[in-house]
């Protein structure tokens, strides 16, 4: 009798089971953003983080870790416990990253996706005084003069970086990438006119293109924005060209599935409140939670594709 109530209690002690899902958050949370702050994913990342510890009633923190090209922050959630009380707010590069280093400081097996939160369209953006007007422009000036160009970016396997390798790729053109620590700190060189132009997310733009402090050539999405309509897509001038940049929550491997079904659903359930999915939508990004499932699909399909692009730009290089 003693051995059955002995093991009994052992599998209550180790089965992560619905109490765990009901007791969390026990502690404050965190929520890792790879870029610096006052750009795209630190609005996201705080709106999340703002929302969700009013529904958990514990504190959530955003918590900016920028550098590496993004490395630094996915390591760190790579890396710590399991217990849902560290969460990611991925960018693609999360797909990107197994073709841009030859060895990870990080298993991407160690990383579990919790929920697709939302999409944004990139822009390319230009100081007022930047001589084209148009893709169109842009082209046939860097076709001129090959390498005379640069574009800065949140970093290499950023959402900026990895549209503007596709669209270099897509329009047989050689302008030089820069490397910053968020696509804000590269928006800001662009307009002191330090640099060509930057690719960024369109919300981070928007309020400079508005106050006619940048313009915008175009954006990356298949499609117009609703926000600004009057700026063209790439794709109207490069056939086929389309990109956008997601957020997405992961955790680390090993962390319950209750918790990970709690966080997806209660994600689910703040991106499906008026003021949080409307805030989201004003400012040009695309509201999609769902499944953990529809997650992964993403990122399995990504991965591949961005293999294939990286692998021309490397052989662009050589």
């Amino acid at each position: 009798m003693r051995f059955i109530v002995n093991a009994a209690l052992l599998a209550l002690a180790v089965l992560p089971g619905p109490l765990h899902a009901d007791n969390y958050p026990t502690r404050p949370v965190r929520v890792i953003i790879p870029f610096a702050a006052g750009g795209t994913f630190d609005l996201v990342g705080r709106v999340v983080a703002q929302k969700l510890g009013e529904l958990w009633g514990q504190q959530v923190v955003a918590d900016n870790r920028p550098g590496g090209a993004t490395l630094i922050a996915s390591e760190l959630v790579a890396k710590s416990n399991p217990d849902g009380h560290t969460i990611y707010l991925s960018p693609n590069s999360l797909a990107a990253n197994p073709s841009l280093h030859a060895k990870l400081p990080y298993a991407q097996r160690d990383l579990q996706s919790v929920v697709l939160v939302a999409a944004q369209p990139m822009a390319l953006g230009a100081h007022p005084t930047f001589k084209a007007n148009s893709i169109k422009e842009l082209i046939d000036m860097a076709k001129a003069a090959p390498g005379g160009l640069n574009y800065g970016t949140a970093g290499i396997g950023s959402g900026g970086y990895l549209a503007g390798e596709i669209f270099k790729l897509a329009a047989g053109i050689d302008v030089v990438h820069i490397s910053y620590k968020g696509g804000n700190v590269a928006m800001i060189e662009v307009m002191a006119n330090q640099i060509n132009l930057v690719m960024t997310g369109l919300p981070n733009l928007l309020p400079h293109y508005k106050a006619g402090k940048l313009k915008i050539l175009a954006v990356t999405d298949g499609k117009r924005s609703a926000v600004a309509k009057e700026i063209p897509a790439i794709g109207e001038t490069v056939p086929g060209y389309e990109f956008r940049n997601w957020f997405g929550l992961i955790v680390a491997r090993g962390t319950p599935a209750p918790l990970i079904r709690r966080i997806n659903a209660d994600v689910n359930r703040i991106l499906d409140t008026g003021d949080t999915r409307q805030r989201l939508l004003d400012q040009g990004f695309e509201v999609i939670g769902g499944t953990t499932e529809e997650f992964d699909r993403v990122i399995r399909e990504d991965t591949v594709k961005f293999a294939k692009v990286l692998k021309g730009a490397a052989n662009r290089a050589n």
